[in-house]
């Protein structure tokens, strides 16, 4: 394992250094925290893992830290516009297997407010996304709900 930057880790930390493979759908993710409301937010899309040509990844892998792993994917409903614009870093996280209805649910439990501005993703889709809790409905939406339930 290389060293992954000798100036940014004052540790001394070591990197894996991968390239992810095409192919592998899931979704990628990247969580915010907002000090105005002291909240996380989840910036989320379902996403598939792809291969660029060998010499344009390894130019764009020395663009930022060659030492790191790299995954280049293809975002289900976002557009590279607002991509690039939203999630707040040049990193994110990724999970397969995972079911989008499952997240859903994990961010109600943890009051993490579910971000997904892209013009193409419905707000609800049947058999994808978990129907809307009540108890969101009835306090104007699933932010206005999570907001209320933090200032108690």
């Amino acid at each position: 394992m290389p060293l992954a930057d000798e100036f940014y880790f004052t540790g001394g930390g070591n990197s894996v250094t991968f390239m992810t493979p095409g192919g592998i759908e899931g979704i990628a993710a990247r969580c915010a925290y907002s000090s105005t409301t002291g909240l996380f937010s989840m910036i989320w899309d379902e996403a598939c893992t792809t291969e660029v040509p060998k010499e344009l990844a390894r130019a764009m892998c020395e663009l930022t830290t060659p030492t790191w792993p790299h995954t280049f994917v293809v975002p289900k409903y976002a557009s590279m516009t607002e991509y690039k614009q939203y999630p707040p870093a040049n990193h994110f996280h990724m999970t397969w297997n995972l079911p989008v209805a499952r997240l859903q649910h994990w961010m109600d439990l943890t009051a993490v407010l579910s971000v997904t501005p892209w013009a193409a993703r419905p707000k609800f889709i049947e058999g994808i996304d978990r129907p809307q809790p009540l108890v969101h409905l009835l306090n104007g939406g699933e932010d206005a709900f999570k907001l209320l339930s933090v200032r108690r």
